[in-house]
């Protein structure tokens, strides 16, 4: 089959598609360094700790020493101040989940951006996570000579050993993830039976290959006969012994890697439909930082704004007072702040777009289920502050 696809391309056709596999190559290249900034965290990792450490912390310790006085005493006055606290834990931490939902989505946009978890042409029942940038195999139509010398040297020399650790712990390691006798893991391009047809590998013992124990021999080819041409010696000996131990975990460590010795038209498709991935996963995940950098740049803001006033300790306005109507003020900007990116992008439009606005990205885009949410629990928000002035305001606190 192989020896056929060879056949079926022109010479320019197959420059062709080595030209288009080149300018992806530099394509994926430039995708992943705009990723690099995501996983460090960039200003993210920067923001939340001093958000936390600095303006949260110094929150939490205003009202623990905050001691109101209540122009009413009794079961009233305790369930009502119950009420009155309530309205504005809700906001606060509200103020704090959002951001760190915000983070958390970021940081869970770059693992699937990273990594995949079912790589193609492997079975949908094996579930082993590998990098996005599989290895890259030698194309089996380019030369069918070349290819069977490659495949020799590889599993004839020490090559064999240069892909996995000789720590014990690493060797068993890959023998471990071999499923036997199914070996999901290998790729189909490596596994036993084929490599055995090719005349790369061959079975001493003449076993069956579902009976080899992890111990028997299997012995790889050292010679290449081409067309009835004389024999050619690849290998400094006609032969190289293998334990089907070290073959198992070469084969794993080429399985992990997603390595699969695909025609040259087979790895076109699959760079053509890995641009599209990219391209997606890129798109979510920068949307998705700039949501969780407004939103916490946003909370950081209204959060240092309050401290000046809670610092105080001559301010004429309750410390209850000022939660309130901070939370309130965080409240109505927070969803602005998480549909902003979709917003900038809306007004770039025609008319009538601009005018649908976002909600055309809430109707066909998933990354805007973060919005609403963040949207509705403001709304919340905005009800329990203005509930918690309401409840200062008829209880008459004091400082």
């Amino acid at each position: 089959m192989e020896s056929q696809n060879s056949h079926r391309f022109s010479p320019d056709e197959r420059n062709a598609m080595r030209a288009y596999l080149q300018r992806c190559e530099v394509r994926l290249s430039t995708m992943h360094r705009v990723a690099v900034g995501f996983l460090s965290g960039a200003g993210l990792l920067f923001l939340f700790p001093i958000l936390v450490k600095d303006g949260v912390l110094l929150i939490l310790r205003a009202i623990l020493e905050f001691n109101p006085i209540v122009n009413m005493s009794g079961t009233g006055a305790t369930v009502w101040m119950v009420i009155l606290y309530g309205c504005l834990i809700y906001p606060f931490v509200l103020s704090l989940a959002i951001p760190a939902v915000a983070l958390f989505l970021v940081f869970k946009d770059i693992v699937r951006f990273y990594f995949v978890a079912h790589p193609p042409t492997f079975p949908d029942a094996l579930f082993n996570p590998r990098f996005i940038l599989t290895g890259v195999a030698f194309s089996t139509d380019e030369s069918a000579e070349v290819k069977a010398r490659i495949l020799r040297y590889q599993y004839g020399t020490d090559l064999i050993n240069f892909a996995t650790s000789q720590s014990e712990a690493q060797a068993q390691y890959y023998h471990d993830i071999i499923d036997k006798p199914d070996r999901m893991i290998v790729p189909r391009s490596r596994k036993l039976p084929r490599l055995v047809r090719m005349h790369v590998l061959s079975i001493p013992s003449q076993k069956p290959l579902d009976q080899l124990a992890d111990d028997d021999l299997v012995r790889v080819q050292g010679t290449y006969t081409n067309h009835g041409e004389d024999e050619e010696l690849l290998l400094n000996q006609p032969y190289v012994d293998r334990t089907l131990k070290e073959i198992d975990g070469f084969n794993a460590a080429l399985g992990l890697a997603g390595f699969i010795d695909r025609p040259l038209y087979e790895e076109v498709a699959k760079t053509e439909v890995s641009l599209v991935r990219h391209s997606l996963k890129l798109r979510r995940l920068v949307l998705r930082y700039f949501q969780a950098l407004l939103i916490m740049v946003w909370t950081g803001i209204v959060t240092f704004l309050m401290l000046p006033f809670i610092q105080d300790s001559q301010a004429r306005v309750s410390l209850l007072n000022i939660f309130a109507v901070g939370y309130f003020v965080w409240a109505v900007g927070a969803p602005i702040m998480v549909r902003l990116p979709h917003t900038w992008l809306a007004e770039d439009s025609r008319a009538e777009v601009r005018h649908k606005g976002v909600n055309l990205f809430q109707k066909s885009d998933a990354i805007q289920r973060f919005s609403n949410r963040t949207q509705w629990l403001s709304y919340i928000a905005l009800a329990t502050s203005l509930l918690a002035l309401l409840i200062e305001f008829c209880l008459g606190i004091g400082s």
